[in-house]
């Protein structure tokens, strides 16, 4: 009886709905990829992620990246130094370089801790809902009402300016709206018959939410994320600017331009670089995030 149950691994309606997925997966990139634009933007973004991902290979933090050369000091740019020297005779193309890992890395710390808390409240408060959704929701609508910048610089002022620090503010500032879009999803799902037939079987609520809602719901919070990304490397940028962010000598593409700001009317070249990578980081996060809109939309289809 054992050797007859180990051979039926997998039921037929099993391997129907594998299938099926597998064909919406295909349906959504073909949907993604027809979005010229948004295809650009993944490209573009895409080369973002090399750069950043392999920075240690080809640049040494120490010699390349933050020692100070005062002989090199404002040189334009040239075949030697793509983007010129700082003030400090530092090359700018390097320093935008790792600047890239520093602000992608950041970015996508701050949307996991977002993300993350985002979805435990929006789950809970939408699936039990009653007082907890109250309460939960009351919380998130007190945080709401302070500005998302303003409660970040509040944290780090706090808790310390580090890294994680930093993560950790801006990921508390955005979670209570990752709560609010979790929640409308789970509200929409909870009701449905596939929803009843778990209850019915015995399924516990944690294994309902986690393996029957949130999978099924993934799709605008997928979007969010891919936009919240976007937005928090410029809030990342904006705190570096007025010195509550990434600090110097750390090539951060906001701390960079703050400490250019001084010199920008005697030597422009020094804003460009990393004001460019900020605007096509964004512009291309944002260009995934619209085309993740349009193709997981089923109303795209045609």
């Amino acid at each position: 009886m054992m050797a007859k149950s180990k051979n039926i691994a997998v039921s037929p309606n099993e391997e129907t709905h594998e299938v099926k997925r597998r064909g919406q997966i295909a349906q959504i990139w073909f949907r993604f990829r027809k979005n010229k634009m948004a295809f650009a933007g993944l490209i573009i973004f895409g080369l973002l992620v090399l750069v950043a991902a392999t920075a240690p290979l080809y640049l040494n933090f120490e010699r390349d990246v933050i020692q100070q050369n005062i002989m090199d000091r404002f040189q334009g740019p040239s075949a030697e130094h793509i983007f010129g020297t700082d003030q400090f005779g530092r090359d700018i193309f390097k320093r935008v370089l790792w600047g890239a890992r520093v602000s992608m890395s950041v970015g996508i710390g701050v949307v996991v801790v977002s993300l993350g808390g985002g979805a435990i409240l929006g789950s809970i408060s939408g699936y039990f809902g009653g007082m907890l959704d109250n309460v939960i929701m009351r919380i998130c609508d007190m945080f709401l009402a302070i500005p998302g910048t303003l409660l970040a610089i509040a944290l780090v002022s706090a808790f310390g300016n580090s890294i994680p620090n930093l993560m950790l503010a801006l990921g508390i500032s955005t979670m209570p709206k990752m709560s609010r879009i979790v929640r409308s999803s789970v509200l929409t799902l909870k009701n449905q018959e596939f929803i009843e037939a778990a209850r019915s079987c015995g399924t516990s609520n944690a294994r309902i939410i986690i393996r029957h809602i949130l999978p099924n719901a993934i799709g605008p919070i997928i979007v969010e994320g891919t936009l919240s990304v976007a937005r928090s490397i410029i809030s990342v940028a904006s705190m570096s600017f007025i010195g509550l962010g990434i600090q110097p000598p750390n090539p951060e593409w906001g701390a960079m331009l703050s400490e250019a700001k001084t010199q920008m009317i005697n030597y422009p070249y020094l804003v460009y670089a990393p004001g460019i990578s900020i605007v096509l980081t964004v512009m291309s996060l944002t260009l995934i995030g619209d085309g993740l809109r349009d193709a997981l939309d089923p109303k795209m289809k045609n």
